[in-house]
């Protein structure tokens, strides 16, 4: 049950059937003991047989700890369903969002962006864990393995929690930030040219579509201009003729709705990464790195 990474995830021209039932976590899958601090951290080890959580929090900044040992990753996502919305109906948008006909991905998120908030999560990889801040106001959130939706057939599990008590705290120290913004040429990251590594980034939606905020190391040379001639070849159909990524796979943010933030902290590998956003367009169904929402980062100390 290794996940395929969402960047050949996007590229793909088969059709992938994404059928399966929808589990909401019971006691066995669930910690009987609420963590009753928002300040300390909620460990989450994924796996391919599934990840557990409390069932309560304070409300507040939350931070979840998230790792794997599996070698295709997992990604921790958190929804909040509006008002009326059952996890069945908001499932079979998410399959939608995934498939790789743009107008059933257009379809899919354009409705799942209606019916819930995406309250952000961490997406992880054997080298690298993540540490994910989110702030929380009391109600109920689902939690979900969003690579599951890639998986043929595959039941996907969702961990209620519910937060509790009045919101408290502020707004965790942090050392860069990144917007998501839309421009007159479409989705956009506004970053730093570089990030020190042991820095918490601050992960703000400011435009009004799901964004997530991936990093992928790149191979030596490699500027946000040949990302944008990498992806432009494969969105026209073409061969790029070269591949940017130096791996195969990726660490960061999960998905927020236009207006949240979110705090992440990591420990990856020096060197340059691509920032990616995989999330399909509302409007067209192209993933927004497919439309210019990439840029090249480093990782290295601010002295150097």
């Amino acid at each position: 049950m290794l996940r395929r990474t969402k960047l050949a995830a996007a590229i793909t021209t088969a059709t992938v059937a994404l059928a399966g039932p929808v589990v909401v976590a019971g006691p066995a899958a669930q910690a009987a003991t609420p963590d009753h601090s928002a300040h300390k951290p909620v460990r989450v080890v994924m796996t391919n047989a599934g990840f557990t959580l409390p069932k309560e929090t304070r409300a507040g900044f939350v931070t979840f700890a998230v790792s794997t040992e599996d070698a295709g990753g997992h990604e921790l996502q958190g929804v909040q369903l509006h008002k009326g919305v059952s996890l069945a109906k908001f499932t079979a948008e998410l399959r939608l969002a995934v498939s790789n006909d743009p107008k059933q991905a257009a379809a899919g998120i354009s409705a799942a962006e209606r019916d819930a908030t995406a309250v952000g999560g961490a997406s992880v990889e054997p080298s690298t864990a993540v540490d994910v801040t989110i702030p929380l106001c009391r109600g109920t959130y689902y939690f979900f393995d969003f690579t599951q939706l890639f998986v043929p057939n595959a039941a996907i599990t969702y961990h209620k929690l519910e937060a509790k008590g009045r919101f408290e705290g502020r707004t965790p120290a942090h050392g860069a930030e990144i917007d998501q913004v839309e421009t007159k040429a479409g989705p956009r990251f506004v970053t730093p040219k570089a990030i020190d590594p042991d820095d918490t980034i601050l992960v703000r939606n400011k435009a009004d579509e799901f964004h997530e905020a991936m990093f992928q190391r790149v191979n030596r040379g490699v500027d946000n201009a040949k990302l944008t001639k990498f992806f432009n070849a494969l969105k026209n159909g073409q061969n790029p003729g070269f591949n940017p990524f130096a791996e195969n796979v990726s660490r960061g943010a999960a998905a927020i709705s236009g207006g949240r933030i979110e705090l992440i902290r990591f420990h990856a590998q020096r060197g340059h990464y691509a920032l990616l956003c995989f999330i399909p367009d509302n409007q067209s169904g192209i993933p927004h790195a497919f439309l210019g929402m990439h840029a090249v980062v480093r990782l290295a100390e601010s002295s150097s």
